[in-house]
């Protein structure tokens, strides 16, 4: 909504501180209900994990269209340091364990700054089970039950007006326990500036590089998109005179997390910036690799919710049915990323990547189209000379038939280029370009227990030296419970 944001109300300043089967979906259609009355104006919040529907006692919907994926006012919480907008309308949270008195605020720098611990434990559990039908070369159609296949613990918390952590780790089949999230952060860096201009976020983090296109914030289902998996290590070429292979040991992957120092803020609202260094993580990158990352966003929202979600004076929530939050915006967003990552012979392969996207929000409807161009400059090290640019498309349009079933349609296209002077060295086969469709259906059983439904289908793939390997086919049932 247009109008000028609504500053806090005695905002004090602090000193620097920083599967499901198929007939699920039938019967779910079925036996679907008329669709909720609106709900009347009631105060409303936001949280990001269960942990924050238990702090902030209130529905997941009010922040999620289908946990994990956001709504705009579950964006501008976690921007926020995880603490609500101060609208009028928004109702606050219960009372936190204050450590200090107001008083002390007062007597700084002779005392300590009061902070606050949670007054609730600010633990969640996310569990997710999978049913996998996949076809892949030379192997036929594989049924696979990964009875869990994920299972998360979360936590997140501010620590006062200014101070905010979270922590996401995951166990899974493939990696084991990994820490995904570990981050503090700090809102409001420097009190004399604007408020929410400057924050400082340090930690295991992720980029967040688009919010579009982001598995961990909106990811409607559960597959990301090519150019956020891909690695140049994917591309495997063969000679087949001599019968030899050819594979970068750099595994760099723009959708990973990572160990990263970033600096965000909002101007007015509606520009929001970021710029950050964050340490390359591989099996070559240990401390002697003393090489740190770039990376800088920019992100421009027209009409809608602000993206420090604030309304305009006596402005309110937009409701859909049943209590989803609805918006009408364009965003655009851009970033740039710099690295580089050790190969063979001690030698550094330098990458950088570039993306661009659009996204439209107009009531359901949630829609947009991007695109990502990067290049590595030497994945191969001192055994073979040459660079690997590559380019990707995608887009994504979603639509909430009802506030508890969303349909998804994804789309995305990826080319990577094999240098000539490597086929010149006789690696003949092997290539990675790829056309994909996605098409899905998230359904809430209830608003912690998500269905989910997804093809990943493709309808060209060279991502594999076999010359007449087939194209893989993949179908997904997901039953998301998160507590």
């Amino acid at each position: 909504m247009s109008g000028p944001a609504r500053r806090l109300v005695g905002r004090r300043v602090d000193p620097p501180s920083l599967l499901l089967a198929g007939a699920a979906a039938f019967f779910a259609l079925a036996a679907a209900p008329p669709a909720p009355p609106e709900l009347p104006e009631l105060p409303l919040t936001a949280f990001d994990i269960p942990a924050f529907a238990r702090m902030y006692r209130t529905s997941c919907s009010t922040c999620h269209t289908a946990a994990p994926k956001l709504n705009v006012l579950g964006e501008a919480f976690r921007l926020n340091g995880y603490r609500f907008p101060e609208n009028d309308k928004l109702l606050r949270r219960d009372s936190a364990v204050v450590l200090g008195g107001e008083a002390w605020k007062d007597l700084w720098p002779r005392a300590i700054w009061p902070g606050e611990i949670p007054g609730t434990v600010p633990l969640a559990f996310r569990v997710a089970n999978d049913l996998v039908v996949k076809r892949e070369s030379g192997q036929g159609v594989a049924v696979s039950f990964r009875f869990p296949d994920e299972v998360y613990l979360l936590a997140g918390t501010s620590l006062g007006e200014n101070i905010a952590v979270f922590l996401e780790s995951e166990w899974n089949r493939e990696e084991g326990v990994e820490i995904l999230q570990a981050k503090v952060q700090f809102q409001n860096l420097l009190p004399w500036l604007p408020e929410r201009t400057l924050n400082l976020w340090a930690g295991i983090q992720n980029p967040y590089l688009f919010t579009f296109a982001d598995r961990q914030i909106d990811r409607d289902a559960r597959l990301k998109f090519l150019w956020q998996v891909y690695s140049v290590s994917d591309i495997e070429l063969v000679n087949p005179v001599v019968d030899d292979s050819l594979v970068s040991p750099g595994d760099f992957e723009l959708g990973e997390t990572r160990p990263a120092v970033e600096l965000n803020g909002l101007v007015q609202g509606r520009l929001y910036y970021g710029v950050g260094v964050a340490q390359e993580l591989g099996a070559l990158a240990d401390e002697e690799f003393n090489r740190i990352d770039f990376y800088y966003k920019l992100r421009y929202k027209f009409g809608g919710l602000s993206l420090d979600g604030r309304y305009a004076p006596g402005g309110g929530p937009v409701l859909g049915g049943g209590g989803q939050l609805l918006d009408r915006s364009v965003t655009l967003e851009h970033f740039g990323y710099f690295g580089s990552q050790p190969v063979e012979g001690g030698q550094a392969d330098d990458h950088r990547s570039f993306g661009f996207n659009v996204r439209g929000l107009y009531g359901p409807l949630d829609l947009g189209a991007g695109y990502v161009w990067g290049k590595n400059e030497n994945p191969w090290g001192d055994v073979a000379a040459g660079s690997v640019p590559f380019s990707s498309f995608f887009a994504k349009v979603e639509y909430l038939f009802y506030p508890w079933l969303i349909g998804s349609l994804k789309f995305d296209t990826f080319d990577a280029e094999i240098p000539a002077s490597v086929r010149e060295a006789g690696f003949a086969s092997g290539d990675f370009e790829a056309t994909r469709i996605l098409p899905g259906v998230v359904f809430l059983i209830r608003q912690n227990v998500r269905g989910v439904i997804e093809a990943d289908l493709f309808t060209d793939s060279q991502m594999t030296a076999e010359p007449d390997a087939s194209k893989p086919r993949s179908l997904f049932f997901r039953l998301d419970v998160a507590f």
